[in-house]
């Protein structure tokens, strides 16, 4: 079945001039977008294989069909195509990059081996009906409640990893969503995610609204076999974006195998200055990380899928960010992470050129540092160098 999706997908794409307009010269009920980029991933660090190269192409086809005013049928996917040194020393690889996104499996391997590694998959797929103050979303969806740009735990269905930043849909699930809109900044919200397993299971409620200047949300649910609750706010104070939020969980007896109540909470300010440059400052506060369970599953720091209440491998963690045009064509970002576990340090300096209309070439570090456990030295455990085209049609 999702064989044949997906190919039904890459034979509609070749479909896409006589899609975007109609015979009759109208606007089409169809939209096609997407785009096909190229990365090559070097990474260095201690030991014989370093340094290390990886390199893939990616192509994203997003389709929507909007029938009337009220509904929209959506399917997305996204395919890679792998190939280096990393793949020949890492067996599992295709296995770490085929992480189940929902309910239902819509990825295959097409090809898997040392020398290769093609993978697709359909990461949105829902039907969407509007009217009035009410909309209905059913299917693979991304489910985004955060507030903060970078540590979300209010994020209860779709929590981000910001150092995956090839992925900029983010990741989707299963679920069924249903919002009212009681006003210009006020709404409730409802969603379920199911699972196969018992303690799986996400569903939560959500209410905005907006007092004194501000917008505030709350929201209970239950989290994976926990009870959740929080909320957050966004304003701002004397022109600089103030935002947070946070969640406490609570494990039901007999459904989770945590026992331990946990907390996660981050707030964030951001201002825009006269000469241009945006700054960002943020911190987050982990419970999970103080009793050594802080790690991100399904991969490192940097593919890892992070969760609700375990967005970062640490106590604390404190962000910054400053960004800026050098010309019209040309921009910069430095981005720096510091955790109190093991002084984990991250600096992330990011540079893009718009070489022409849809076509972007960026240039990205990721340099990780950390203190040695053993002799308390302050090293460098790895650094990564990617190198990115994209064309957007």
């Amino acid at each position: 079945m999702t064989r044949n999706l997906i190919s039904l997908l890459f034979g509609l794409f070749f479909l896409f001039p006589s899609l975007s307009i109609a015979q009759d010269g109208a606007p089409s009920k169809w939209e096609v977008n997407g785009y096909i980029k190229f990365l090559q991933l070097t990474t260095f660090s201690q030991g014989p294989a370093f340094p290390l190269t990886n390199n893939f192409f990616h192509h994203r086809l997003n389709l929507a069909y909007y029938p009337n005013d009220n509904w929209t049928f959506a399917v997305e996917a996204r395919n890679r195509l792998f190939y280096g040194e990393q793949l020949k020393l890492d067996p599992t690889y295709g296995r770490t990059i085929d992480q189940p996104m929902g309910l239902f499996d819509f990825s295959v391997r097409w090809v898997d081996n040392k020398n290769i590694l093609l993978h697709s998959i359909v990461d949105r797929a829902y039907v969407n009906y509007s009217k009035n103050n009410w909309d209905v979303r059913l299917g693979r969806q991304r489910i985004n409640w955060g507030l903060n740009t970078v540590w979300n735990p209010n994020d209860l269905f779709n929590a981000l990893n910001f150092l995956d930043f090839d992925y900029e849909e983010r990741p989707g699930n299963d679920a069924i969503r249903v919002q009212y809109f009681t006003g210009i900044a006020s709404s409730v919200e409802i969603a379920y995610s199911p699972s196969d397993s018992a303690t799986g299971h996400i569903a939560a409620a959500l209410g905005k609204f907006n007092a004194g200047g501000y917008d505030f949300q709350t929201l209970v649910g239950l989290y994976q076999g926990e009870i959740a609750f929080g909320g957050g706010w966004q304003g701002n104070i004397k022109g600089a974006g103030f935002q947070g939020e946070g969640t406490y969980f609570i494990p039901i007896e007999d459904f989770s195998t945590d026992s331990v109540n946990s907390f996660s909470f981050s707030a964030s300010s951001d201002y825009l200055f006269s000469n241009g440059v945006y700054g960002l400052l943020g911190f987050l506060y982990n419970s999970n990380g103080n009793r050594g369970t802080g790690v991100l599953p399904n991969g490192g720091l940097i593919t890892g899928q992070p969760s609700a209440k375990n967005l970062f491998p640490s106590p604390w963690a404190f962000f910054g960010s400053a960004a800026g045009n050098f010309s019209p064509l040309f921009s910069g970002n430095l981005a720096v992470i510091f955790a109190t576990e093991n002084k984990l340090t991250a600096v992330v300096p990011t540079f893009t050129f718009s070489i022409k209309e849809n076509w972007d070439l960026n240039l990205i570090g990721q340099s990780f540092f950390l203190q040695n456990p053993l002799d308390k030295q302050f090293v460098h455990a790895a650094s990564s160098v990617f190198i990115r085209v994209k064309w957007s049609y």
